[in-house]
């Protein structure tokens, strides 16, 4: 569904690819979360700044992939820790820890994202530069190239359209756990998935079709 360009800007380890179910063997990150989530329920903050460092390099990158890449995640990312610091007290291992902080990351990401749309921007506007060291010149243009466009569709869609497809197509997550993730049912997920997909390939190809020859912005 996507260009080599896109996938080589979104590539990153998928946060959601060790999510499995409740049922599902726990593994030994997974029982370390627990451990720390329990100490957190008997009050133990030192426990949660742990669990703040063992999850945020995570979390920051699902938010990324959430909100788009021109966006300062810092702020979002405090958000995020704020309201899992309330809502951790509720988690009580029905599904696996990242699956409950995804949540946490979805319900911040709608947020900002049905912000964002009462303050349009200009969907070409340059992501931050990340340079890779030794990175090829022309590989790097077209990585930036491929960026504009994908956050550019990405903008297209609804925000709960959105977070599903970032979810299944950049976490590599199945419905179930994207349900679990937005709290909502495998089929609403699925449903909103089918459309997400069709409005983002449109919207890929209106902007691939209306980009002027040279670059989005008449530049070489």
């Amino acid at each position: 569904m996507f260009s080599r360009g896109a996938r080589t800007w979104m590539s990153a380890t998928p946060p959601g690819s060790d999510v499995a179910g409740a049922r599902g063997p726990v593994s030994a990150e997974e029982a370390h979360l627990r451990h720390l989530v329990h100490r957190v329920h008997g009050g133990d903050l030192a426990a949660f700044e742990q669990l703040y460092e063992a999850t945020k390099e995570d979390a920051a990158r699902t938010l990324r992939h959430l909100v788009g890449n021109r966006v300062e995640v810092d702020d979002l990312l405090q958000e995020t820790y704020l309201r899992l610091l309330t809502a951790v007290k509720g988690f009580r291992g029905e599904s696996r820890f990242k699956t409950f902080l995804y949540r946490v990351c979805a319900n911040v990401a709608l947020s900002h994202l049905r912000w964002r749309r009462r303050r349009p921007e200009d969907p070409f506007a340059d992501p931050p530069e990340v340079v890779a060291t030794g990175e090829d010149p022309e590989r790097a243009a077209e990585r930036r190239q491929a960026a504009r466009l994908v956050e550019a569709a990405l903008e297209k869609l609804k925000p709960k359209k959105r977070i599903v497809f970032v979810y299944a197509e950049l976490c590599g997550m199945s419905p179930d756990e994207i349900a679990l993730a937005v709290g909502s049912s495998p089929n609403t997920v699925r449903s909103r998935l089918h459309h997400a997909r069709l409005e983002f390939t449109e919207a890929m190809q209106r902007l691939v079709a209306a980009r002027p020859v040279g670059g989005s912005h008449g530049r070489p």
